[in-house]
C-alpha cells in the first residue's frame, strides 16, 4: 500500500532542476484538470480557456521555450480559485484543489522552490482523501482506523500511483519524457477524476 510522504517528495524535488521540478508540478496540475473543468460546469466559477493557457504555457517553460514573465499567470491561476460562497459542493471543493495546483506549478517555476511543487503535489493527495471520505459518509475522522481506511481507498491509492509514476519520470528524464508524462498524467487524471464521487453521484 502507498503512502503519502511528503518530506520524501520535497527532497527528491530539491535533487531536481527548476524543469524538472515545473515539468511534475505542471503534471500534478494536468491531473487535477478534469476536477476544474467539472467545477465550472457544476458552478459557473472559473474560466477554462484562461486557466488552460496558464498550464499549456507553464508546459512550454518547462520545455525550454521562452514564455515570458509568468507572474501575471500565476495571478491569474490564484484568482480563478474558487470561492465557498455558502453554496458549498464537492465540485467547489475540487475546484479549489485544481486551481491551487495550477497556482502552485506556476510559482514552482518562478521561484525554483522545490517546496512550491510539493504543494502541487499536496492538492492531489488532499482531493483524493477529500473525495474518499465524502464516498464514505459513515466514517468519523475522530474514529481509530479511518485514516487507514481511507489511505486504502482506491480513489487515494490511485492518486499516489499518479505521483510516483510523476516523480520517476522527471528524475529519469528521456528525449520524449516530457510529452509522455504530459500525456499520461491527463489521461489517467481524466480516469481518474470518474471515479470521484460529485454532487449528484
Amino acid at each position: 500500500m502507498r503512502t503519502y510522504d511528503e518530506a520524501d517528495i520535497k527532497a527528491r524535488l530539491s535533487r531536481l532542476d527548476r524543469a524538472g521540478r515545473t515539468a511534475f508540478a505542471a503534471a500534478c496540475a494536468e491531473r487535477m484538470w478534469p476536477l476544474f473543468t467539472r467545477c465550472v460546469e457544476a458552478t459557473g466559477m472559473g474560466d477554462v480557456t484562461a486557466l488552460r493557457t496558464v498550464l499549456d504555457d507553464l508546459w512550454r517553460a518547462a520545455g525550454g521555450e521562452d514564455v515570458g514573465d509568468l507572474s501575471l499567470a500565476q495571478a491569474t491561476a490564484e484568482q480563478m480559485i474558487p470561492i465557498d460562497d455558502g453554496a458549498w459542493t464537492l465540485e467547489v471543493g475540487y475546484g479549489q484543489y485544481a486551481t491551487a495546483a495550477v497556482a502552485y506549478a506556476v510559482r514552482a517555476w518562478l521561484t525554483d522552490d522545490p517546496q512550491e511543487a510539493t504543494w502541487a503535489a499536496r492538492q492531489i493527495h488532499e482531493a483524493a482523501d477529500h473525495a474518499a471520505l465524502c464516498a464514505r459518509p459513515d466514517l468519523q475522522l475522530n474514529v481509530p482506523g479511518t485514516e487507514r481506511l481511507l489511505l486504502e481507498s482506491p480513489m487515494v491509492q490511485t492518486a499516489l500511483a499518479g505521483l510516483a509514476t510523476d516523480l520517476a519520470t522527471v528524475e529519469s528524464p528521456s528525449a520524449a519524457g516530457q510529452d509522455d508524462l504530459r500525456t499520461r498524467a491527463r489521461d489517467e487524471g481524466e480516469a481518474w477524476a470518474a471515479t470521484l464521487p460529485g454532487t449528484d453521484r
